[in-house]
């Protein structure tokens, strides 16, 4: 962003400048506007062809200050220009390393927690499942309605049913997993991403700070679904952006993905016809 400031302010001051030289030269060198802006450009340049050279004195102080402040600003454009193409670049390369590790995620721990907590959440109903399901006919359009669309489901953790004791099992399996992309510093530049980790990092230490999770008072389970609940909207969110992502770039991955939706009760890897 500070680049594009920059860019804008040298563009600016190299315009000035060549509008400025083109009025002093046609003013001071009695040019006309074809060859005075020639001129100012040439200086600029450093080129110096000697076709027109200033014959006054305002001419002169022009064509000096000129190739002084002239050469700076057009290498400011210049550096800052590429600086922001470079940028784009890393950003496109960054951007595709998230993606890979938001795969590993939802692969090996998002979609199961998605699975779990979907089958828990006793305000989905089959017409508020229908939503989630995702396929191979959706467009980029379905993905951005869905994204908009999910604030309003009224989304929560049924604590009577939730099995805690095998969330708690689970999670415990992937610490180092969550331990491993939350160290990753290309995560660490995903503010959004960084914070679902966090979440289920704490979900995974309030369970695991409890010596049983079988006969917890309804107080607690409440408090343990609030965290449930955090991660499952956020985990929610980041999923529709991965499926979205892998949809355009990666049929194959998205092919298994919508296979493995946990929002659909028959969900199943085997390929039907």
């Amino acid at each position: 962003m500070q680049s594009q400031y920059q860019l804008k302010f040298y563009l600016l001051m190299f315009v000035s400048l060549i509008a400025l030289g083109t009025c002093a030269f046609q003013l001071f060198e009695n040019l006309s506007l074809p060859d005075a802006f020639y001129f100012c450009i040439v200086t600029i340049a450093t080129v110096g062809y000697g076709d027109i050279t200033p014959a006054t004195l305002p001419g002169k102080a022009m064509a000096m200050i000129l190739i002084i402040m002239g050469a700076g600003t057009f290498l400011g454009v210049m550096a800052n220009a590429t600086e922001i193409v470079l940028d784009k670049r890393g950003k496109k390369v960054r951007l595709e390393k998230l993606n890979i590790m938001m795969g590993l995620f939802f692969s090996e721990a998002g979609i199961h927690l998605l699975s779990i907590f979907a089958t828990n959440d006793p305000g989905l109903n089959s017409s508020n499942r229908m939503a989630f399901m995702i396929n191979n006919k959706w467009q980029d359009n379905d993905f951005i309605a869905l994204k908009k669309k999910r604030p309003s489901f009224q989304l929560s953790i049924d604590t009577n049913n939730i099995r805690f004791v095998e969330l708690n099992s689970f999670l415990n399996q992937k610490s180092e997993l969550f331990l491993r992309l939350i160290e990753n510093p290309t995560l660490q530049e995903h503010e959004n991403f960084t914070e679902l980790l966090i979440s289920v990092l704490h979900l995974k230490e309030e369970l695991a700070a409890r010596k049983q999770l079988k006969r917890l008072p309804d107080s607690d389970r409440t408090h343990l679904a609030g965290d449930c609940k955090r991660v499952y909207i956020t985990l929610l969110d980041h999923w529709i952006e991965y499926m979205r992502f892998i949809k355009t770039r990666y049929p194959f991955l998205f092919s298994l993905a919508v296979r493995q939706n946990p929002f659909d009760t028959n969900a199943s890897v085997v390929v039907q016809e």
